[in-house]
């Protein structure tokens, strides 16, 4: 594979950096063999963590029951709400004639486990369940395992806990009635493009200017430049996360604004926005008129992260994911909160007139989730499959203990990593972002960025060319092709601490 006709087959110029990475890979595959790879390229966390252990036995469980609560001649809806004990006890008998005991027992106890909390998260938004209730939700027409088209706005059981889950952290009263499920955050956002593009509603089309931070996730930028969407971009420092004075100057003079779209905590800088940079684009976004979209799938590792959702609900739509915290990627399992104060502002101020006839904002969203058009042709099929979902809701009840553990060893890949190359970065998470160049000691200054990034592959290292995770403008300004993102969580901490080794020992030999 070529992406470039020059001797190293890519341009760090030129080339989707999610293409080159695959071809370092490929690359430091056939230098070192497979099992030697230390790739720290790719976001997902899938290769130095497995998925929590707790949620997965779990999902399994009900998946077994599944079958024993929805056969031929036995459907869970045959039984009535008035036969609970009889329920509880064939799911009793079932698993212990297919466990062992000890394994029973505990599949048996976290299902008790998972009912009580459910009862308790859905009395707080006024949903008054019983055990056959909980239990009707999970196993109605074999709901847990995808045996039907499932609810396009997200299962009602599992909307509940994400909903309880956010509501942690964000003081703005939210509830279940506020959450859509999508398949991961990168439908969420290929959705709002749609939805407020020219093949949607026509707010942003060829000209349309929008405020976005540099560096950002690349595909981002592309999305906007192939929509000739006029992007202004206020920079941030990639080594303290904090916004630049050039970036204050362009929301300063910034005019005619129709959408904030932030990542924060940001990918790739790995750091997350204070509360006073986050207040001054509330305040901007307020001053501008503008809709604020912020993509926060990496806040679970900052604790108590404090949003947009809170300094300007009634104009922000979040976008959320389990497949971060929870290490699996692969679960395709985000949701998108539209307060009630977010769906009636923009339905009736911001995009008055432009929805389609009878819809609110939210119901024009979950149609636009959908292959086609904005209009609903295929809303029945727009869900997140069951299996997802209760996986999703799984971790999230069951797992706070391996989440928390897994939190430790990311602030320690980060250490290790840090401080091996003696980075000053203070606080990022999950991601490393940093100028080769810049490394005490460096003798390779005048090597060029593909050589250096090809070298390392062959070394077995593997990392992301971030020059186009920055603007244009900033790109402009400053020479950014020596810098890359290094993902901390794709390896544990023995092979992080060799990788940023082998990376100051070629960059300073």
């Amino acid at each position: 594979m070529k992406l470039y006709d020059n001797q190293w087959g890519f341009s760090v110029e030129y080339n989707n950096p999610f293409q080159i990475f695959r071809l370092l890979q490929n690359i430091a595959r056939e230098s070192v063999g497979a099992d030697q790879v230390i790739d720290l390229s790719r976001g997902d966390p899938g290769y130095g963590f497995a998925p929590g252990q707790r949620g997965r036995n779990f999902l399994s469980f009900l998946l077994f029951l599944d079958t024993k609560l929805n056969q031929p001649g036995l459907r869970f809806i045959d039984f009535k709400n008035d036969q609970e004990d009889k329920i509880l006890e064939h799911i009793g008998a079932s698993a212990r004639a297919h466990y062992v005991p000890a394994v029973a027992e505990r599949n048996l106890k976290d299902l008790s486990d998972f009912i009580q909390q459910a009862i308790s998260i859905a009395g707080e938004q006024d949903i008054e369940w019983s055990v056959y209730d909980v239990l009707y939700e999970i196993f109605k027409y074999s709901t847990v395992s995808g045996g039907t088209y499932h609810d396009p706005q997200g299962e009602l059981l599992n909307r509940v806990i994400v909903a309880w889950w956010h509501m942690k952290t964000i003081d703005t009263p939210i509830d279940y009635k506020d959450i859509i499920f999508t398949a991961g955050a990168s439908h969420a956002i290929g959705t709002i493009f749609k939805l407020l593009g020219q093949e949607g509603i026509q707010y942003l089309g060829p000209g349309d200017k929008i405020v976005i931070s540099s560096p950002v996730y690349s595909p981002y930028n592309a999305i906007i430049e192939r929509r000739g969407i006029e992007a202004l971009s206020v920079s941030f420092d990639p080594v303290t996360g904090k916004i630049t004075e050039d970036g204050l100057n362009t929301l300063k003079s910034a005019k005619k604004i129709k959408a904030v779209l932030l990542i924060d905590p940001n990918n790739p800088t790995g750091f997350s926005m204070d509360e006073e940079s986050v207040q001054i684009f509330a305040d901007f976004a307020e001053e501008q008129n503008a809709l604020t979209v912020t993509d926060e799938v990496y806040s679970a590792f900052f604790k108590d992260k404090k949003g947009m959702v809170d300094f300007c609900p009634k104009r922000t739509v979040r976008i959320q994911a389990r497949s971060k915290i929870e290490r699996s990627t692969g679960l395709r399992f985000g949701d998108v909160l539209i307060t009630k104060e977010a769906n009636e502002f923009l339905t009736n101020e911001l995009f008055k007139g432009m929805l389609p006839d009878g819809h609110d904002f939210k119901t024009a969203f979950i149609f636009a989730k959908g292959p086609g058009g904005i209009h609903g042709e295929f809303a029945h099929t727009t869900f997140v499959p069951g299996p997802a979902q209760f996986l999703g809701t799984a971790h999230i009840l069951l797992g706070s203990e391996e989440r928390e553990d897994y939190r430790q060893l990311v602030s320690q890949n980060r250490d290790i990593f840090n401080q091996i190359l003696r980075l000053p970065h203070e606080n990022n998470m999950y991601y490393t972002m940093f100028d080769l160049n810049d490394i005490e000691g460096c003798t390779k200054t005048d090597v060029s960025p593909e050589q250096k990034i090809y070298e390392l592959a062959r070394l077995g290292v593997v990392l992301m060319p971030a020059n186009l995770f920055f603007s244009e403008e900033d790109r402009q300004k400053k020479d950014r092709r020596n810098t890359v993102r290094a993902c901390i969580v794709n390896a544990g901490p023995e092979q992080v601490r060799e990788a940023a080794q082998i990376v100051l020992d070629y960059l300073t030999a």
